[in-house]
């Protein structure tokens, strides 16, 4: 998870959906990277990770920037974020470059990004268990991780770069 701490990115959602994991005995660690928030900020969140029995397989980082950030990059299996408020995540077009799979929702333009069952998958809105299920494929599954993040790279480079942009934004200025 890669964003700021704050309740419509997900941050509750992704917990719960740790805690079904953990409790069907599911061998993962998540990784919690971005800054704190007005309404999440690191004690608080310290203290949902309690209430739900997650201390030995979730982390808070705090925010992380340039080498740091992409030493978390590399360290990730899956990227997720389980949005609820959100247009056009740029972080999902980060987890493409970096040919991970994508566990995310389908909220703004999101579903133009993940194809669900491609290059990652599309969970319920705010649905732990959807949340869980998603993770649980993948997190079984190495060789699945392996396919849809290149998918996802492959995409990346094929409607995401900025000249891909460029291309798209001359030609909608010559309509």
């Amino acid at each position: 998870f890669l964003s700021n701490l704050i309740p419509s990115k997900g941050v509750y959602v992704l917990l719960d959906a740790c805690k079904i994991l953990k409790e069907k005995g599911m061998d993962f660690h998540c990784n919690f990277v971005g800054g704190e928030s007005k309404e999440i900020n690191r004690s608080v969140f310290e203290q949902a990770v309690r209430e739900r029995g997650l201390d030995d397989c979730v982390t808070y980082h705090g925010p992380k920037y340039g080498e740091d950030k992409e030493r978390y990059w590399q360290m990730a299996d899956v990227f997720v974020q389980p949005t609820f408020e959100d247009c056009f995540p740029l972080t999902i077009l980060e987890a493409m470059l970096h040919h991970k799979p994508i566990v995310s929702t389908n909220e703004g333009a999101v579903p133009d990004m993940v194809l669900d069952g491609q290059n990652g998958f599309i969970s319920k809105r705010e649905d732990a268990s959807s949340l869980a299920s998603a993770l649980e494929r993948l997190i079984v599954d190495e060789a699945l991780r392996n396919t849809m993040g290149e998918e996802g790279y492959r995409m990346y480079k094929e409607k995401f770069t900025l000249s891909c942009f460029e291309h798209r934004f001359a030609e909608i200025l010559c309509l």
